[in-house]
């Protein structure tokens, strides 16, 4: 089996048991069930395509590599653990479903931002190369 397809395979698999895990949890809230699902399956399926794409990237090693994951983490982690909270008149079902989509969602935004950077830098590196980038003025 070819590790494209392995991923994708892997990826519906956390679709359904997060859908369905979700669904007998909260019933009432397809679109927040399904969404959430497509999140948790959207994030496996990117993290996996960065570790065998890029392996060199998938941590890094100095401190100016872990400030930003740690700033996405904290942020991620505080909208979903302190914005949704049991303060607010939800269900405590409701409350892990919303804890959930944001974990999701948050992991997704950071791995697309890091694929985003890492394609770009590999399409530049792998340009003809010349004595100037391609964001270059001609020497101005």
């Amino acid at each position: 089996m070819k590790r494209t397809t392995r991923d994708s395979l892997v990826a519906l698999l956390v679709v359904g048991i997060t859908t369905a895990g979700l669904y007998y949890g909260l019933g009432g809230h397809v679109s927040l069930v399904l969404v959430t699902g497509l999140c948790w399956g959207c994030a496996v399926k990117l993290i996996l395509h960065v570790g065998h794409r890029y392996p060199a990237y998938v941590t890094g090693e100095t401190w100016a590599d872990k400030r930003w994951t740690g700033l996405s983490v904290g942020v991620v982690l505080l909208a979903a653990f302190i914005g949704v909270n049991s303060l607010h008149p939800i269900s405590n079902e409701l409350q892990l479903g919303l804890e959930l989509l944001v974990v999701g969602a948050g992991t997704v935004a950071y791995t697309a931002g890091g694929l985003a950077v890492l394609e770009r830098v590999e399409d530049t590196s792998s340009a003809t190369s010349t004595s100037e980038t391609p964001y270059s003025t001609g020497g101005d």
